[in-house]
């Protein structure tokens, strides 16, 4: 077997072993996603990471919108897993300010502020895909 050959016999499992974890990636962020869903509405929230880390939340709310659980999936591969994480429990999801989120890093904060901008459109009455063309029609007639 020549080498070219055994370099696309390579590239070829490799890719064939990305989607089976990417795959995984996601049947642990549905698994995350139902069980919060569960328990009441849901905010998600992300950024992307192009070479850096990429960043999805999973804010639980109450009927009130209180955040009453958070969890993050961050990371740049396919190995990253959905996580809890602390710090928004208690307060109301759609009166968080950038400048509360300090404690958070960038990526993570980018996130939540994305979460809060969708639910307070959604709780608006407004379709978010509405709002996602309005703003993108606002970028490009300027």
């Amino acid at each position: 077997m020549n080498s070219v050959v055994a370099l696309i016999i390579l590239g070829i499992t490799a890719w064939v072993v990305n989607i089976l974890f990417g795959l995984i990636q996601i049947k642990d962020f549905n698994k995350n996603y139902i069980e919060l869903r569960r328990s009441g509405k849901v905010a998600i929230g992300r950024k992307k990471g192009y070479f850096q880390a990429g960043t999805v939340v999973l804010i639980l709310i109450d009927k009130d919108g209180i955040v009453v659980s958070s969890r993050k999936m961050q990371g740049v591969t396919v190995f990253a897993r959905v996580k809890e994480f602390k710090g928004l429990e208690g307060r109301p999801l759609s009166n968080i300010t950038k400048e509360e989120l300090n404690g958070f890093n960038k990526l993570i904060r980018a996130a939540i502020l994305d979460a809060i901008k969708i639910y307070n459109t959604f709780k608006g009455g407004e379709n978010v895909e509405d709002h996602k063309q309005k703003e993108i029609d606002g970028v490009l007639s300027t």
